[in-house]
């Protein structure tokens, strides 16, 4: 139901002509990105050597504690930068909020996902949680300023199931 709540606002602010990210790894057909590729304005930035995978999860779907199932996840396959393992998204406003949806590719060590402007400069960090018990964790953060923004694990695998914004 919260899926289709948070669909509907994206549709709506769409249509206000405000541009809003939204990825889900639902939407996304499962196979190793070693380029960057844009869906709808956030783009998946892998390389030949620092690709991405996204994949089902078959039997063994995600819950996050607002009650969002995942069956399919964006693997960051490690540390990433601005040109490798990262994804990319505009904030369209000033203090924008960002919700990612997340686990570390753990079972037993939290990592971190950097929050980056364009330029470089870190916004921020949005832990990811251990993946157990088949939870998705959920992370938020504000951007101050409307613009180009990118998340990437600081040194580690990150799984990443939706973001928007």
């Amino acid at each position: 139901m919260k899926r289709i709540l948070i669909t509907a606002i994206v549709f709506f602010i769409a249509l206000s002509g405000l541009q809003a990210a939204f990825l889900t790894a639902v939407d996304i057909t499962p196979w190793e990105v070693t380029s960057t590729v844009d869906y709808d304005g956030v783009r998946l930035i892998g390389t030949e050597g620092k690709s991405i995978t996204v994949e089902e999860l078959g039997d063994n779907p995600r819950e996050a504690a607002d009650g969002e199932v995942f069956n399919a996840r964006i693997k960051l396959n490690g540390g990433g930068s601005a040109s490798a393992r990262a994804i990319a998204f505009t904030a369209e406003e000033d203090g924008t909020e960002l919700t990612v949806y997340l686990n570390s590719s753990s079972k037993t060590d939290e990592r971190t996902l950097v929050v980056a402007a364009a330029d470089g400069t870190i916004i921020g960090t949005i832990a990811a949680p251990p993946d157990v018990d088949g939870n998705a964790g959920m992370g938020t953060i504000t951007l101050p300023r409307a613009g180009e923004y990118m998340i990437y694990s600081k040194s580690s695998g990150i799984n990443i199931y939706m973001l928007y914004c």
